[in-house]
């Protein structure tokens, strides 16, 4: 059995085992508290079986939220073990460098990242989803609810045509107003309607309609028409795909509905940045995950003292440090962002860059 084959082996055990109890203590104290905090609204029939729906994935969001934390500490805690134990001591007399015995911090960091974006595509984004849908409609706690889920939108279509569309029901919308727009910017005409809905390739159906046409001829400001139909059939190029937007935060989308939301959104003439934020960040956090843990190595290396090693709590002091500087980081990053002052791609590789940063700071001077 080659030596360095087993060191890796034994650090990666150690190191599973540290992050496991780690994150499994920070997702149960962040439980308890938010039972403790709401336990107020849990009332009515069956509460305690909707409760215990409701954090059952709340616990599926919180563990893929904070296993990035929990990494950073189990890293900074790994350290701080070998060097209490006399065995970080050892392994560099003989001849172990600080960064070989890095490696097998990194070889983890990416499989969780691997095993995170997996996670949030198959079960995190449906769990933050109910979650959110449990509080909505059984404990009556409505939050951003109605920012994601307006229920009405507008839309930019072909040939100077725009929709303003109310919430999707069995194919359709309800209500609808559809605005017609002439060259150079002249509303020529509207329909306000009870219900559109698709009646074959390039026709619609709008239901209890009224209809204006707007004209420049017959007098000084022009003329209206209107004009009242129960059933109007109309021709419009755009299909019911390209008037469809997924409603949900974009934390709840996964990847695939992501994209097609963004090209969709900006086909629509509709804001699509949060969407476009929302990928990079899905994309980037399986690649954050190696730095952070890297510096939370180092750090926990450079602040170890021949004569007196760090405690344990020192290591999760550290390890929290680091993490909370890393989320402060990534949400200054992320609000730069929506405002316009960051590029998404800018701001989703802020926080890997500002962590690469302190472990090449860390085992250069450590």
């Amino acid at each position: 059995m080659r030596p360095a084959g087993q060191l890796d082996r034994l650090l990666l055990r150690e190191l599973s085992r540290l992050f496991a109890a780690t994150l499994g203590g920070v997702v149960a104290i962040y439980l308890v508290i938010d039972f403790a905090d709401r336990a107020h609204a849990f009332t009515g029939r069956a509460w305690a079986r909707a409760a215990a729906e409701l954090y059952a994935n709340k616990a599926a969001v919180v563990a893929y939220q904070l296993a990035p934390a929990a990494l950073i500490i189990a890293a900074a805690l790994l350290v701080t073990l070998l060097a209490r134990r006399g065995e970080l001591t050892a392994l560099q007399a003989l001849g172990v460098r600080p960064l070989r015995l890095a490696a097998p911090v990194a070889l983890f960091a990416t499989v969780l990242g691997i095993g995170l974006f997996w996670l949030g595509e198959e079960v995190v984004v449906r769990a933050d989803a109910r979650a959110e849908e449990i509080q909505v409609q059984r404990f009556n706690r409505w939050g951003d609810w109605a920012t994601y889920h307006a229920g009405a939108s507008w839309l930019r279509g072909r040939q100077g045509r725009i929709y303003h569309l109310g919430a999707q029901r069995d194919g359709g919308w309800e209500p609808a107003t559809v605005l017609e727009i002439a060259a150079p910017f002249r509303l020529s005409r509207r329909i306000d309607a009870r219900r559109i809905e698709p009646a074959g390739p390039q026709s619609w159906r709008l239901y209890d309609a009224v209809e204006m046409r707007y004209s420049l001829e017959g007098g000084p400001g022009g003329t209206i028409d209107e004009r009242r139909s129960a059933l109007l059939l109309e021709s419009f190029p755009e299909t019911p795909a390209d008037l469809a937007l997924r409603s949900g935060r974009p934390q709840q989308l996964p990847w695939e509905q992501l994209r097609e939301q963004v090209r969709r959104r900006e086909q629509a003439g509709l804001q699509s940045r949060e969407y476009q934020l929302a990928l990079v960040e899905r994309a980037a956090q399986p690649v954050q995950a190696i730095p952070a843990a890297l510096a939370a190595w180092g750090v926990a290396l450079h602040l170890q003292r021949p004569r007196r090693r760090m405690p344990l709590a020192g290591a999760v002091a550290a390890g929290m440090a680091l993490s909370m500087f890393l989320w402060a980081v990534s949400v200054v990053a992320h609000a730069l962002s929506l405002g316009g002052s960051l590029s998404p791609l800018a701001a989703g590789a802020l926080p890997a860059l500002a962590s690469t940063l302190i472990a090449l700071w860390s085992f250069r001077h450590g």
